[in-house]
This record gives structure tokens, C-alpha cells and sequence, in this order.
């Protein structure tokens, strides 16, 4: 009940409720299993502790259809259940109550560990009730403890209210199922939160660390400029620290850093944050405060530390300078310069001192002074520091292009800032960061630019840094297309590697007169150290592709060496080329009988208009020789030169190409063509030409190897197929007995779906079935009456002998089984093995077959041969018995012509 302590206030008896109404509609079990699977992953993925709770509700009620439901978080001790989120008109009373383990349904199933279902909550001896929620209301629960790292990290309890409520066997397996992802993402989401707090606190005093100090300060800035207010910043140092730690000990003094941080902590203000910067420094940012603010602030701090001992080390001093922004300066590190040397002027005036950062604040220790462009120097070297050991790190160009823009904002208060990199003729922005708008209030993308153009393609062509008072008066300024006419200043640093410009930093602010040469030296500065990391980054990058590229063609060239056909070449020849092109669409074009090309292979979409029209187009040889010429290696063609060769097929304009000719022996016998290779790629066009040329030359052999392999197959069947009828030659009835036999067998096997090497097995074995004939006498073979037992036995071991035949030849393992198999019977009466069914191969069901149908409309010595319709006839009877039905019912479905000799002179006519 939200009324009743889910934890207070869930679960029921699993086995004695009774269900007075049947459950709401539920989709079926397994389609709830699936939305179960497909939500996992967006609990899992949410980080925000506040934002999971919410998903995790709104997730459930998806999943399981509820009215109200409560989420309770365990302390630390398991003792206690604490809630964290209500969703009921009771949830201020539900957020108010907290519930020991064990007390109530809630309680309960977090001591016990287990989920309850109770569809009459009300009426259950563990409820209790929530204070201030109605005690006796009706309503169904399910309770849940959320278990992960076998710690309940909390309860998760869903309500349907009135006296005809339930929740369903399958919404409970559910709801227990989903439980355990909602607690494994509340126990990451729990660490993340742990570790962020680490990762932003100093360990010894408990304060905030010198990165948050960072992030907090930038932040207050923006805020502050936004509500033209103002921020204050105190450095305070620990005067004679090392003193402290010398004479007391380092556990001495660690109690006086922990016994300031606690008084800094007493004496601010809720929306003041103080920070332990490192060592015996520390800083507080006081938002929307001003220098006298600060001030009143530090002399509170001073008054209170002259009352205080801090052990064995006695009375502490500190010095204190204090700054204030934006009056002092517009960006954290700057002001926080102002503020550091402000606090070494007062170490310089005797310690125990406050000063207020200004002009004449340039004293140091040791009598020399500073000045303030001294003190934006200390801010500008800082930042170069953190910048370069952070690039140092980086591998990618983009990512050191963010870094840039990124750090640059720390130091610089720009309005917009881009880093560009040369590619060939053009500058491309590989970061930005800022507002760009156009003219109708859309975000616009800042666009390419050519070397040479506009600001700055200036300082890529000079190599020379810009310094722009004012886009609107500078005569080579270029307006981004669609951009308001806007008062600007803007600094274009060239990066240089050696004597090459490499790509350009700009950075621009709104106003007339915003930037000036120091501004210009520190982005000359800060281009030595990107340069170096972004050449060598894309040093790394070239080797990485390369690397890639170099294991793409390795793969390519293990699997086109075992494609056998100019299909399978085809297929792995333009898959190949679309992954390692980067999507590029790809085709294979080779000759068709005549010797014009043809599309074979393709990586296009299927659905692509232009693939239609290309899969119906036939490119006459000489058109495509007169494109290609004596080119070897691939090239780049545009549409022009293709259509003053090959007209485009009608109502398509052909794309720039990339062409690459597949050439053996000088002879063009095909090309690979890529549809606009410059675009949806990294690749610049010279890797796409080179990475092509492998791929080409790869396809070429593999196409001659097929084309050499495909002539000596054809001359190995060729072989076999004059062995096979040397064998018959001296009978008359049987001379075709074999050719018509395979023919009629690779018919029935394409119908059955064999193609390739299945359909080359197949007529490999029907050449060679009768092949162990060559064992049985002449006088058996030929013997016009029945034979006896003893010829029979003789005749049926031509089988094996045929298998014995074929056995030395490695090329021809699979075929033995079908020569062997090809008398075996569909009801296991066959021989030699008296396999039956699909025990035998169906290469040998498919041969019997046809073997069968041709013996019986064939003249034989012992008989004259049968119509057609009268063997149909007893194929279709024995189908069942001697032969494979299927087989059968495909054969008949076919034409079938058997040769009938006529003629003395050995002609033969057709009979059907």
C-alpha cells in the first residue's frame, strides 16, 4: 500500500490469496520476456541516480500496467529501508517514512530476500501502514527487493488499487524479472556516483579538489556574465608550512590541513565552495560576490585562526589574495593568476596578510616584482602545461582538435572557436565550438574552405598568423553563405609541422578590437604544441589504416582463393572493395557470351533505381575499351567522358567512376567500377585508387585461375565422358545411355535446387555410375536371355568395382559414394549395400532414376523398349518402393526425349 508500509506496505501470500477478478490483459509470456530483453539495455545505460529511479518507473509501468508504486533505497548497515521515489497521491507521507528490515510487507521481503505478491494487501498480517495514509484501503501488491552484488540495494513495490484488484502468475514472474536489472543499474549507478565524488574530492580533508575547483569556477564565470554579476576568488596559503612538517611531523601537519578545511567549512556561506588546491593551498569560490564580500570574508578567517591552536604546532598564519571576476578577468585561469598573485604579494609584505588583486599587486618574495601581463603569462604557461601533457595522450585528430577548443576556452573568452586541418586544397574543420546560426535561427555547420580563401584560408596559404580588428572591414574576409553581417574580431593562427601549414586554430568574439598580440602569441604558442600532436597523430592514423588496409587485403585474398567460380570471385571481390572503401558502392563487370560486360557482381542496395537499371545493361566491348583504353591500373572517369561512350540508360545520368581493369595476358577481361569514390569515405582518392589496384589485381588472377580451372574441368568431363563411352561404344543400344542419363540428372538436380559444386558432383557421378562395368564379361553385359544367379551376383558387383575404379583419384572422393549408392532401393532391396531412404545420396536417387526410365525406353538385348507413358507409368508405381517419391515427382514434371535408333547408318530421332 502506498498506505501501507510497502516496506511497509507490500506483498502478499503467494499460495492462499484468493483471485476475485481476473488480472488485466497481459501480452503472451514470451512477448513480454522480449520487451523485458529490450528495456535492459536503457536502465542499464542510465547514469544519473535521480534520472534512474524515473526511468526505472516509467519502464515498469510499461511492462507491468500498476497505480501507484514506491521505491525504497538500503542503507549502508542493511538495517534500514529510506524512500527515494513515490508515485501516489500519498507521496509526501510515503517520502516522510522510513522502515527497518523485517517491518512490514516492504520490510519483510528485504530481510527475507524474497518477492511477494499479495492480491489482498489490506487484509495481510505483515502490512502496516504508512503514518497519515489510509489504514484499511484495498489493493493489490508486489514487492520486490532489488538484490545485486548479493547486498539488497533496495525495494521496489507496484499497487493496484480496489477490492477487485490482482496481479497476475506472469505479471509477478515479470516484475521479478525486471527487478534485476533495475538493481544491478541502481548498484552502478550508486558506484558511479561514489566514484565521481572520489574522483572530485580531496581524500585528506574532504573538501572539493583542484579539478571541481576548475569546472565550478568556469561555470560560476558563464553564470556570472550571463547576470552581469560577479564572482570573488580567494587563494590561501599556509604561511611556513614546511616548518610545521619539518619540526612536528607530517601527522602534525596533515591535522592542521584537516583542522582548516573544517573551520573554511564553518565559516562560508551554503552557496560558497572551498577547495584544497594541493599541498597547504586552498581556494573558495564565493558566487555573486564581490571584492568587499571576499574581503569581509578573509578578515573573519584571520580573526578566527589568531583564537585558535592547532596542536602541537600551535597558532597558524595564512596569507590570503583575493580577485574578482569579470572585473580581474573573463576566464577561470586568468583570474585565478589574479588571485595567486595577489596572495605571493602578501607573502611578500610579511604573511598574515589580505590583498586585493590590482594593478600595483606585483610584489613576490625575494623583492622582484610582477606585472600584470606577468600574471596572464603564469595563466597562459599553466594552460600550455595541462595542454601538452594532454595532447601527448591522444592518438586521434579530432579528439586533439576538442582538446584545443576545449582548453583554449579556459584562457581565451572567445564567442566561437574552430580547428581546421589541410586536406589537399581545402581547410576542414575537425572541431568547433560555439554558436553558428543562420539567418532563419537554424544551427548551421561550419563549412570547408579552400586554401587560399577568406581569413582562414589566408593564413593556411601565408603561413602567416591574422589578426582581425573587424570581419566587416577586412577586404578578404568571406561571409559564411546564409550568416547574419556581424561585428567581429577573430585571430587565425597557422599550424605549422617544418615548413608545411598542417591546418589552422581560429578563434573570433563578437565586438570590434576584442583580441591583441598577446592573444596572438599564446595561439602561436599553443600551434607549436598541436601541430606536432596532430601531425603525429595522423602519422598514426596513416599507419593504423594502413595496418587495416593491409589485413583487409589479407582476408580478401584468403577468401578469393577459395571462390571457384567467377560468381563466388564476383561476390568476394565487391564486398571486399565496399568494407575497405568505406561503403563505397561497389561492381564487378566481366563479358557475357558475346563478349560484351555485363553487372556480376554488386555491394549496391537492391532496392537502387540505378542497380535496376544497371542489372538489365549490356556494355557493348568495344564502348567499354574505348573508356578504359590501355589502362592497367585503376582510374578516375567523370560522367562526361562515360556518356560520350556509353549512353546512360534512360533517365539516369551516370556518377563520377573509379575504374579498375582486371587484365590477363594484355587482354581486358573485366573492371571493377566505384560509384562517386570521393564521397561517404575517409579515404582521400589516391588511397582509394591504390587500395582498388590491390583489390583488382587480387580479382584478376582469382579470374584467371577460374578461367584456367574451369577449362581443365571441362577437360577432365570431357575425358570422363569418352571413358564412359568407350565403355559402351561396342553396344549399339547404349551408346547414349550415359550423355542422356547426366543431362536428364542435372535437369532433375536443378529442379531440386543443386548448383555448383552439388551440381558438379552430380554429373560427375552420373558420367561414371556404370563405370565398374568395365569388371563384368562382355558375354553377361550382352546376353540376350535372363541371367542366371550366378551372372546376376557378377553383374551387381559393378558397384564396388566402379568405387575400387575411382578410389586413386582424390578428386573424385564424393563421387564414389554416388557411383556406388546408384543401385540401392528407396525400400533398402538395393545393392550392394542395401541402403534405403536418405541414407542414400541423392545424387544416386536422382541417377537410378533417370537410369531406370532410359533402360526402360531403350531397345536391351534381352527386350524392346517401352513408350513413355508406360515407363511414366511404373516410375510413378514404384515411387515408394524402388525409387524416392520426391525424385520421381520431379522427374515427371519434365520433359523427357529419348534418343530411338532408326537408321542404319546410326542416326537417331527424338521420342517422347
Amino acid at each position: 500500500m502506498r498506505h501501507l508500509f510497502a516496506a511497509v506496505a507490500p506483498a502478499r501470500a503467494l499460495d492462499d490469496d484468493p483471485v476475485v477478478a481476473a488480472a488485466p490483459a497481459v501480452d503472451p509470456l514470451v512477448q513480454s520476456y522480449r520487451q523485458l530483453a529490450d528495456v535492459f539495455h536503457d536502465i542499464l545505460s542510465e547514469h544519473s541516480l535521480d534520472n534512474l529511479l524515473e526511468r526505472i518507473a516509467d519502464t515498469l509501468a510499461e511492462l507491468v500496467p500498476h497505480d501507484t508504486l514506491s521505491i525504497y533505497q538500503a542503507d549502508d548497515a542493511q538495517t534500514q529501508l529510506v524512500p527515494v521515489l513515490a508515485r501516489d497521491k500519498w507521496a509526501e507521507k510515503i517520502m516522510d517514512s522510513r522502515s527497518d528490515f523485517g517491518e512490514g510487507i516492504t520490510g519483510w521481503a528485504a530481510l527475507h530476500r524474497e518477492p511477494v505478491r499479495t492480491n489482498q494487501a489490506h487484509l495481510d498480517p505483515r502490512t502496516k501502514t504508512v503514518p497519515g495514509t489510509p489504514p484499511d484501503e484495498a489493493e493489490a501488491l508486489i514487492t520486490v527487493p532489488l538484490i545485486a552484488r548479493d547486498l539488497v540495494k533496495g525495494v521496489l513495490n507496484i499497487y493496484r488499487l480496489g477490492e477487485h484488484a490482482s496481479f497476475a502468475d506472469e505479471e509477478f514472474e515479470l516484475a521479478t524479472r525486471f527487478a534485476d536489472a533495475a538493481a544491478l543499474a541502481l548498484d552502478n549507478a550508486q558506484i558511479r556516483a561514489r566514484l565521481e565524488y572520489q574522483a572530485q574530492t580531496d581524500s585528506l580533508t574532504g573538501l572539493y579538489n583542484h579539478r571541481y575547483f576548475h569546472e565550478r569556477l568556469r561555470s560560476e564565470l558563464t553564470r556570472a556574465s550571463r547576470a552581469r554579476d560577479s564572482v570573488a576568488v580567494l587563494m590561501l596559503d599556509i604561511d611556513d608550512f614546511k616548518r610545521v612538517n619539518d619540526v612536528y611531523g607530517h601527522g602534525s601537519g596533515d591535522q592542521v590541513l584537516t583542522d582548516l578545511a573544517e573551520l573554511l567549512r564553518n565559516a562560508l556561506r551554503g552557496s560558497d565552495v572551498v577547495c584544497r588546491l594541493g599541498g597547504e593551498e586552498f581556494g573558495v569560490i564565493m558566487a555573486g560576490s564581490d571584492a568587499v564580500d571576499a574581503l569581509n570574508l578573509a578578515q573573519r578567517l584571520t580573526e578566527t585562526l589568531a583564537q585558535i591552536e592547532f596542536g602541537p604546532a600551535g597558532s597558524v598564519t595564512i596569507s590570503i589574495g583575493i580577485s574578482e571576476g569579470p572585473d580581474h578577468a573573463m576566464n577561470p585561469r586568468e583570474l585565478v593568476a589574479c588571485a595567486e598573485a595577489a596572495m605571493m604579494t602578501a607573502k611578500a609584505r610579511g604573511k598574515n596578510q589580505i590583498v586585493l588583486f590590482d594593478e600595483h599587486t606585483t610584489e613576490r618574495p625575494g623583492g622582484k616584482p610582477a606585472s600584470r601581463r606577468d600574471v596572464r603569462s603564469i595563466a597562459h604557461l599553466k594552460m600550455l602545461q595541462s595542454l601538452a601533457g594532454k595532447l601527448n595522450r591522444l592518438n586521434d585528430v579530432r579528439q586533439i582538435g576538442e582538446v584545443i577548443a576545449d582548453e583554449l576556452r579556459l584562457l581565451i573568452d572567445y564567442h566561437n572557436c574552430r580547428v581546421m586541418v589541410v586536406e589537399g586544397d581545402e581547410v576542414v574543420p575537425i572541431a568547433f565550438r560555439g554558436n553558428l546560426v543562420s539567418r532563419d535561427g537554424e544551427q548551421v555547420d561550419f563549412p570547408r574552405g579552400k586554401i587560399g580563401e577568406g581569413v582562414t584560408g589566408r593564413a593556411a596559404a601565408t603561413g602567416e598568423p591574422q589578426l582581425v580588428p573587424n570581419t566587416l572591414e577586412c577586404e578578404y574576409a568571406v561571409m559564411i553563405p546564409g550568416t547574419h553581417a556581424i561585428e567581429e574580431s577573430l585571430v587565425a593562427v597557422p599550424l605549422r609541422y617544418g615548413a608545411r601549414v598542417i591546418g589552422v586554430v581560429v578563434i573570433s568574439k563578437l565586438g570590434v578590437g576584442q583580441f591583441d598580440e598577446d592573444d596572438v602569441r599564446l595561439l602561436e604558442v599553443l600551434a607549436g604544441h598541436a601541430s606536432v600532436a596532430l601531425e603525429n597523430a595522423r602519422l598514426y592514423e596513416a599507419q593504423r589504416r594502413e595496418a587495416s588496409h593491409l589485413k583487409a587485403l589479407l582476408e580478401f585474398t584468403g577468401a578469393i582463393s577459395q571462390a571457384e567460380t567467377p560468381d563466388e570471385i564476383g561476390t568476394e571481390t565487391v564486398g571486399a572493395a565496399s568494407r575497405i572503401l568505406g561503403g563505397n558502392r561497389c561492381a564487378l563487370w566481366l563479358p557475357d557470351g558475346n563478349g560484351d560486360f555485363t553487372l556480376r557482381a554488386h555491394s549496391d542496395d537492391d532496392g537502387d533505381d540505378y542497380l535496376s537499371a544497371l542489372l538489365a545493361l549490356v556494355l557493348p566491348a568495344e564502348s567499354v575499351r574505348q573508356v578504359v583504353a590501355d589502362r592497367t591500373e585503376p582510374f578516375l572517369v567523370d560522367s562526361a567522358d562515360v556518356e560520350r561512350h556509353v549512353p546512360a540508360p534512360a533517365g539516369l545520368v551516370w556518377p563520377e567512376l573509379a575504374l579498375a581493369p582486371l587484365r590477363y595476358d594484355g587482354v581486358l577481361e573485366g573492371f571493377i567500377s566505384v560509384r562517386e569514390p570521393a564521397t561517404t569515405t575517409e579515404h582521400t582518392i589516391e588511397e582509394i585508387l591504390r587500395l582498388l589496384a590491390g583489390i583488382s589485381h587480387q580479382a584478376a588472377l582469382a579470374l584467371e585461375r577460374a578461367q584456367s580451372f574451369e577449362s581443365l574441368e571441362q577437360t577432365f568431363v570431357s575425358t570422363v565422358e569418352a571413358l564412359a563411352n568407350a565403355l559402351e561404344a561396342n553396344d549399339e543400344y547404349t551408346s547414349t545411355h550415359t550423355r542422356w542419363i547426366t543431362d536428364m540428372a542435372m535437369r532433375v538436380g536443378r529442379a531440386l535446387g543443386f548448383e555448383g559444386q552439388s551440381l558438379k558432383r552430380l554429373e560427375l557421378g552420373a558420367l561414371f555410375h556404370d563405370i565398374g562395368k568395365i569388371g563384368i564379361p562382355t558375354s553377361i553385359l550382352l546376353k540376350p536371355g535372363p541371367l542366371s544367379p550366378e551372372e546376376r551376383k557378377v553383374i551387381e558387383m559393378h558397384p564396388e568395382l566402379g568405387e575400387r575404379i575411382l578410389e586413386p583419384i582424390d578428386r573424385l572422393a564424393e563421387v564414389r559414394t554416388i557411383v556406388r549408392s546408384c543401385h540401392e532401393r528407396w525400400d533398402g532391396g538395393g545393392y550392394p549395400d542395401g541402403k534405403a531412404g536418405e541414407e542414400i545420396p541423392l545424387e544416386a536417387r536422382i541417377i537410378l532414376v533417370c537410369d531406370a526410365f532410359h533402360a526402360m525406353t531403350t531397345d536391351r538385348p534381352y527386350r524392346k523398349r517401352l513408350s513413355s507413358a508406360e515407363a511414366c507409368r511404373r516410375l510413378q508405381k514404384s515411387a515408394g518402393t524402388q525409387f524416392d517419391p520426391a525424385v520421381v515427382d520431379v522427374f515427371l514434371s519434365l520433359p523427357h526425349e529419348v534418343p530411338v535408333p532408326v537408321e542404319d547408318n546410326g542416326t537417331e530421332r527424338l521420342a517422347s
